[in-house]
C-alpha cells in the first residue's frame, strides 16, 4: 500500500517523495502522509482495499461540498483505489490534544454540522451516483428509510441465526416495523447526511474545530438520523448534541427515533465485521427498550 501511496503522490503532483508515514488504517485499508519538494508539499493518500471505494468517497465528498462545510481538499483519484487529498495537521476529537478547549471546538463542529443539515436536496435517498447530489430518488423518509432498516434488519436476522447475537436483538428490532408510522415523522425536508459523523471524524487541534472527514454512505435522509453519534467516542465531551440542537431545535419524538436508528446501525456494523454480541451493543438494545417503553407504554 506504501508503494501504491508514493507512485499516488508522484503522479497527481509530478515529484518525488520525501518522505511517507502511516498515519490510519482499518478494514477500508490505510492512510499514509507524503512529504514532496513541491506545493503543497504534503498530502494524505488513503489506500483502499476495495478500489470501487476511492470513487464512492470522492462522489460523497462532492455532495458534502454543497454545504459549504469544513472538508479537506480532494486533489484527485489516482490507479482506481487511491484517493489524494489535503493533508489536515491535527487529531481526531476522539483523542483530545493536551490543553483542548472542548467548550470552543464543541461549538464550532456543531455549527459545521448544524450547516451540513441544513443543506436541501429534492428527495431522500442514499448519494449512489452523480444524479443524486442534489437529491435522492424517495419522495417520503419514511419510505427510503424503511428501505434502508429492511435492509439492515435482514443482516441482522444472519447474524443471529450465526450466533452472532441472542434472537433477542431481531426480536426488538420487528417491534419498530410493528410501529414505525408512529415512530417516524417526516422531516421538513431532505437533509444532507454525512454518514458517519462522530468524534473520531471531527479533526480538530488544541483550540479549534478544523474538518469532517471520512463520509460513509452519506445521503439525503432526516437530520436526525446521525445525531446519536455526537454522544459517542467522546462526543459528549464537546456538548456537541446540545450545542446542535441550540441551532436546530430537536424533534418531539428525537430520542425514541435516535435510539431506533442508532439500535439498527450499530447491529449492522457488527454484523458487517462479524463482531459477537457485547455490552456495547446490549447498550444500545437497552436504550432502544428504555425508549419504546417510554414512548408506548
Amino acid at each position: 500500500m506504501e508503494n501504491a501511496a508514493r507512485q499516488a503522490i508522484s503522479s497527481v503532483f509530478s515529484t518525488s517523495v520525501n518522505s511517507i508515514f502511516r498515519v490510519g488504517e482499518g478494514a477500508f485499508g490505510s492512510v499514509f502522509c507524503a512529504s514532496f519538494p513541491d506545493p503543497p508539499f504534503r498530502a494524505a493518500v488513503k489506500v483502499f482495499r476495495n478500489p470501487n471505494d476511492a470513487e464512492k468517497e470522492k462522489l460523497w465528498y462532492s455532495a458534502l461540498q454543497k454545504a459549504d462545510v469544513k472538508l479537506p481538499q480532494i486533489y484527485s483519484l489516482y490507479g482506481g483505489n487511491c484517493l489524494v487529498m489535503e493533508y489536515i495537521c491535527g487529531g481526531n476529537a476522539s483523542r483530545p490534544p493536551s490543553g483542548c478547549n472542548f467548550t470552543r471546538i464543541g461549538k464550532q463542529a456543531a455549527a459545521d454540522i448544524a450547516k451540513l443539515h441544513s443543506c436541501r436536496g429534492t428527495g431522500y435517498g442514499q448519494i449512489l451516483s452523480e444524479a443524486d447530489l442534489g437529491g435522492g430518488r424517495y419522495p417520503t423518509w419514511r419510505e427510503c428509510y424503511k428501505n434502508i432498516a429492511s435492509r439492515q434488519f435482514l443482516k441482522i436476522e444472519n447474524a443471529a441465526r450465526g450466533k452472532l447475537f441472542s434472537k433477542d436483538v431481531p426480536l426488538l428490532l420487528e417491534n419498530v416495523f410493528t410501529r414505525f408510522d408512529g415512530i417516524f415523522d417526516e422531516p421538513e425536508y431532505p437533509a444532507l447526511v454525512h454518514g458517519d459523523l462522530n468524534a473520531e471524524n471531527i479533526m480538530i487541534n488544541s483550540g479549534s474545530y478544523l474538518c469532517m472527514i471520512d463520509p460513509i454512505n452519506s445521503m439525503w435522509g432526516d437530520g436526525e438520523y446521525e445525531l446519536f453519534q455526537l454522544r459517542e467516542n467522546g462526543g459528549d465531551r464537546y456538548n456537541l448534541l446540545q450545542n446542535y440542537a441550540a441551532l436546530r431545535p430537536l424533534s418531539q419524538n428525537f430520542e425514541l427515533k435516535s435510539a431506533c436508528y442508532a439500535a439498527f446501525a450499530e447491529a449492522e456494523w457488527y454484523a458487517d465485521i462479524g463482531r459477537a454480541q457485547d455490552a456495547l451493543l446490549n447498550r444500545f438494545m437497552a436504550n432502544l427498550v428504555i425508549a419504546l417503553d417510554k414512548y408506548f407504554s
